[in-house]
């Protein structure tokens, strides 16, 4: 059982603690103006620390944009390369046709032989050759 004194004494009957005085709690001066200030003092820093924060993120968005970006041009342009390597194996590869073909028609022999088999042709006999000069005046002739 506790009995309390005027003066705010407690004491505890049976028991072996002392009796303690309680501390009066005297009003505490007023802070206020100075939390005020550092309330101020610190959303300027939180508005500056965002601030930097954005800028960084902005600038790792945009780091990272300029890499994909170039990273998928490149991509596209060796597309492009693999194409027109590809086309330039199959110009050179018709170029070649064509060359065998040309070089093999341009063959007498080839020719003879189409002419006798196919047209019907044959060699002209040596009394069938006739032979003729042109005035030069007819032909223009080049200086070498």
């Amino acid at each position: 059982m506790a009995k309390e004194f005027k003066k705010g004494y407690n004491y505890q009957y049976d028991s072996t603690a002392r009796a303690y005085e309680q501390p009066i709690i005297s009003p505490v001066p007023s802070t206020e103006p100075l939390k005020r200030q550092r309330k101020a003092q610190k959303k300027k820093l939180d508005i500056a620390f965002g601030m930097q924060l954005s800028f960084c993120g902005v600038v790792l968005f945009t780091s990272a944009f300029l890499y994909i970006n170039s990273y998928a041009s490149l991509r596209a342009k060796q597309g492009q390369l693999i194409e027109l390597k590809n086309n330039m194996i199959a110009v050179k590869s018709a170029i070649s046709e064509t060359q065998a073909t040309i070089s093999e028609k341009l063959n007498l022999d080839y020719i003879r032989e189409r002419a006798a088999n196919e047209l019907g042709m044959r060699e002209p006999l040596p009394h069938q050759i006739v032979y003729i000069e042109l005035p030069e005046e007819s032909y223009t002739s080049y200086e070498k």
